[in-house]
């Protein structure tokens, strides 16, 4: 039984100890897919705001393309300029890596902000609103 398994009758008692929550965890785990990707992408959220963080060592600003479409998250890094650079690693940032995610559903796509710093890429989106289900009378004649 490991430390935030779902199936410990203290979890809620741990959770709320080291203010985790289980909804916000599974989003994480159902993000994250694997352990190659755990070591290099982050998923956080509070009460507003989901942040993504991806490591992308070598690469700068001016290398890295993110797009949004649909639910549909694509990271593109290519190094085109190899300057101060050796040749062994230009050839492997050269080659570039691809990213493709599919966002969570409490992701408000419509707009994003995107940051990076010493190979790190941090994306931030607003989560979505919540809207309450109002309940409409509907009259039949």
């Amino acid at each position: 039984m490991g430390f935030f398994d779902d199936n410990d009758p203290f979890e809620s008692i741990v959770r709320e100890f080291f203010g985790g929550s289980p909804v916000r965890r599974a989003r994480r785990e159902q993000f994250i897919s694997g352990e190659d990707e755990d070591r290099v992408i982050d998923f956080v959220e509070d009460n507003e705001k989901v942040y993504l963080v991806f490591e992308l060592p070598g690469f700068n600003e001016k290398d890295i393309s993110v797009r949004v479409k649909g639910r549909d998250l694509e990271i593109s890094a290519k190094k085109s300029n190899g300057e101060a650079i050796p040749d062994y690693l230009h050839q492997k940032l050269k080659q570039g890596v691809l990213i493709q995610k599919k966002l969570p559903k409490i992701v408000n796509t419509s707009r994003m902000q995107y940051y990076v710093n010493n190979g790190v890429l941090e994306i931030i989106f607003n989560k979505q609103r919540r809207v309450k289900n109002e309940s409409r009378k509907i009259k039949i004649n």
